[in-house]
C-alpha cells in the first residue's frame, strides 16, 4: 500500500505582512470605535478631560474621522477652548463630503466664534452652513441673531463715538476758555504793568519839573541868602498910616495931573 504525500502550500512573507497588518488595522479600527464610544460616554457624563483624551487616541486609530473630530471640538467648546475648538470645527468641515455632517461642523463653527464676539466671522461661518444645506432652521435662527448682534454693535459703536467726539469738543471748548483767560489774564497785567511804567515816568518827570524849579529859585536868590527864609517887614502902626497918607497923595497928585494933560489937548478957537 503506497502512502499519499500532503503537500503543503506555504504563504509567502509578503502575504504574511499583508494578513498582518490587515489583522492589525482592523484591530485598530475597533480599538478606536471603541475609544470613540467610551469617549461619548465620558462626555455625556461631564468627564471632559477623560472625552478629551479618548477622542484623540480615536483620531489616532482613524485620523480625519468626522465622528471623532467633531466631537473633540464639542469637547473643547464645553471648556471654553476656543481656539481648538475652532480648529477642529474648521478640519471637521474641510475633511467631510456628507453635507449634512459638513453643515453641522459650519454650524457649531459659527457658534463658537459668536460666543467669541467675532459676529462678522460667525456670519460667515452660518451663510456657509446654509448653502451646504439650506434647509437647516437652527443656523437660519442663528444668522438672523449675528445679524442683529452686528445691527447692535455698529449702533453702539455710532453712539460711542458721537459720544467721544462731543467730549472732545467739550475738551476743546474748555481749553478754548482757559487759554482766553490766560491771554486776558497776561493783558490785563501787560497793562498794569504799562500804566505802571507810565506812572512812574510822569513821576520822575514831576521830580525833574520841581527840580528845575527849585533850582531856578535858588538861582534868583542874592548872595548871602541861600538856605535863609525870608522874614516879612514889621512897621508900627504909626508909619502904617504914614505910608497909606503918602500914597494918596500920590494918587491924587497923578489925577491932577491927568487932567492938566487933557485941558492942554484941547483946540483953543479964536472968536474974531
Amino acid at each position: 500500500m503506497v502512502g499519499k504525500t500532503v503537500c503543503f502550500v506555504m504563504p509567502d512573507m509578503r502575504t504574511l505582512l499583508s494578513i498582518a497588518l490587515s489583522l492589525l488595522t482592523g484591530f485598530t479600527l475597533a480599538q478606536g470605535k471603541l475609544d470613540l464610544y467610551d469617549g461619548n460616554k465620558a462626555y455625556m457624563d461631564g468627564n471632559l478631560d477623560q472625552a478629551e483624551q479618548l477622542y484623540q487616541r480615536s483620531l489616532n486609530a482613524a485620523p480625519n474621522q468626522f465622528e471623532g473630530t467633531f466631537n473633540l471640538g464639542n469637547t473643547y467648546y464645553r471648556k471654553q477652548d476656543v481656539e481648538n475648538a475652532i480648529g477642529q470645527y474648521q478640519q471637521a468641515a474641510e475633511t467631510e463630503s456628507d453635507p449634512v455632517k459638513k453643515a453641522k461642523a459650519l454650524h457649531n463653527l459659527g457658534n463658537t466664534y459668536l460666543q467669541s464676539q467675532k459676529i462678522d466671522e460667525a456670519i460667515d461661518a452660518y451663510k456657509s452652513a446654509l448653502r451646504t444645506n439650506p434647509t437647516d432652521d437652527e443656523t437660519r435662527y442663528n444668522l438672523a441673531f449675528a445679524q442683529r448682534m452686528k445691527q447692535q454693535q455698529e449702533k453702539q459703536e455710532q453712539e460711542q463715538e458721537q459720544e467721544q467726539n462731543q467730549e472732545n469738543q467739550d475738551q476743546q471748548g474748555q481749553q478754548d476758555q482757559q487759554d482766553k483767560k490766560e491771554q486776558e489774564q497776561e493783558q490785563e497785567k501787560k497793562d498794569g504793568q504799562d500804566e505802571e511804567e507810565q506812572q512812574d515816568k510822569g513821576d520822575k518827570e514831576d521830580k525833574g519839573d520841581e527840580q528845575k524849579e527849585k533850582d531856578a529859585s535858588e538861582e534868583e536868590q542874592p548872595e548871602g541868602t541861600e538856605g535863609k527864609p525870608k522874614r516879612p517887614i514889621e512897621i508900627s502902626p504909626r508909619e502904617a498910616e504914614q505910608l497909606l497918607e503918602a500914597a494918596r497923595n500920590e494918587d491924587a497928585k497923578t489925577l491932577m495931573q491927568m487932567r492938566k494933560q487933557k485941558g492942554t489937548d484941547k483946540k483953543i478957537e479964536k472968536d474974531w
